[in-house]
């Protein structure tokens, strides 16, 4: 519930109370000055001259702008209507020369060039220094990408070097937890702008990279005008990033601010709100374990079914080999068997036929030896016999004849 505003205290009772005559209201002093800005004949020129930093086009189609020269800075606007008639694109690092009247916006204490004409002069001072330092970091070899070291998957512990302030911090923060809740954050606090920047920026990555705890280094704040973000153009800060042994990861201002620091960076993001994107999202991550977990189930399901198939064929051609084999084998041994023992048999028969011949041979000798000898008896016995016969007729003769 808003509160009614107060009313205002009369002037004159101030006056009293602080036993001052000269006291006025806010709303009354900013009328004051930009009555006395707008007047004032010495505040008259005819063009203002400096370089076009943070060049944009606001909803209502307005050009706003910074002029920037050295260390100052004065902002500018191109009504719609206007920049429409001079047809002109503002571009950030162009020298130019503007036309125009002063303009003090008292709700907000601010001063500001109206612009009615734009005239560009030039190549900015810095854009010259930019390109001068891009050269030679290109020439010693600090843009090349094969000097770029490759980003951890899962990082478990990121240094962040920033404004421990900041709403950079916070938003890197935030959209590293937001993906991945699980990492651990240093925040190495660094003054990100100004005199002491490029020191105290140089120093915190130093230390995040003497940590070997520390997997990756971010370097990163919100976006400015572009002289705030000159530091990160600064050689000796490129040299300190390059020479990290820490993978380190730069993100500096918006969309369209491109600085060295980050061109040197191992990678570049776009904002402190992109710096999340250098984790890996964890749910996204559950759901491809869960993923691969069902891959898995399914792909051992599949890979035992397909080694049990696979197994039973093997077996079973295995077996098959093995009764072929086998009963090759005994059929091999059953023939070398069988001719053996027909080998031996005939042996046995051939020897005891040989032994029945030489048998059959004596016999057939003896029986022969018998024969002759019968034989022999016979006629022994004819002999016999004859001489008997004989004897007889002659003891017959010699009787007769006695």
């Amino acid at each position: 519930m808003e509160s009614e505003p107060s009313e205002a205290v009369p002037i004159e009772t101030l006056q009293e109370a602080l036993e001052a005559e000269r006291v006025t209201y806010v709303d009354t002093l900013n009328a004051d000055i930009g009555s006395l800005l707008e007047d004032a004949e010495q505040l008259r020129f005819d063009y203002v001259v400096g370089d076009v930093s943070d060049a944009g086009v606001s909803s209502n189609d307005h050009v706003h702008f910074d002029l920037v020269h050295e260390d100052s800075t004065i902002h500018c606007v191109i009504f719609s209507y206007r920049r429409k008639q001079l047809g002109l694109a503002i571009e950030d690092g162009t020298q130019v020369a503007v036309k125009g009247s002063l303009s003090y916006y008292e709700d907000g204490g601010n001063v500001s060039i109206i612009v009615d004409d734009v005239v560009e002069v030039g190549e900015g001072t810095y854009q010259r220094i930019y390109e001068q330092n891009r050269h030679l970091l290109e020439t010693d070899g600090l843009l090349d990408p094969a000097a770029k070291k490759s980003l951890p998957e899962l990082p478990e512990r990121i240094g962040i070097v920033t404004s421990a302030t900041s709403d950079a911090r916070t938003d890197a923060i935030t959209s590293i937890h937001d993906r991945y809740p699980d990492v651990d954050i240093v925040v190495q606090n660094a003054t990100v702008q100004g005199d002491d920047a490029m020191l105290s920026i140089m120093g915190a990555i130093s230390e995040l990279d003497d940590d070997p705890l520390i997997d990756v280094i971010v370097l990163t704040r919100g976006g400015g005008a572009d002289k705030h973000l000159r530091v990160f153009n600064e050689t000796p800060l490129c040299r300190v990033i390059h020479r990290t042994e820490t993978p380190i990861v730069v993100g500096v201002g918006h969309d369209n601010d491109q600085t060295l620091a980050g061109e040197v960076a191992d990678r570049r993001v776009m904002t402190p709100t992109e710096v999340g994107l250098i984790v890996t999202e964890k749910a996204a991550l559950e759901d491809e374990l869960d993923a691969l977990s069902d891959r898995l189930d399914r792909t051992y399901t599949d890979t035992v079914q397909e080694m049990l198939e696979e197994t039973h064929d093997r077996l079973t051609r295995r077996y098959a080999q093995t009764f072929d084999s086998t009963l090759r084998a005994f059929e091999t041994d059953l023939n070398r068997s069988y001719e053996t023992h027909v080998r031996d048999e005939l042996t046995s028969l051939e020897n005891r036929l040989d032994r029945a011949r030489t048998q059959y041979a004596q016999q057939r000798k003896r029986e022969q030896d018998a024969e002759r000898y019968r034989q022999q008896r016979r006629h022994f016995i004819v002999v016999l016999l004859v001489l008997a016969l004989f004897v007889v007729a002659l003891g017959l003769f010699i009787l007769i004849n006695l």
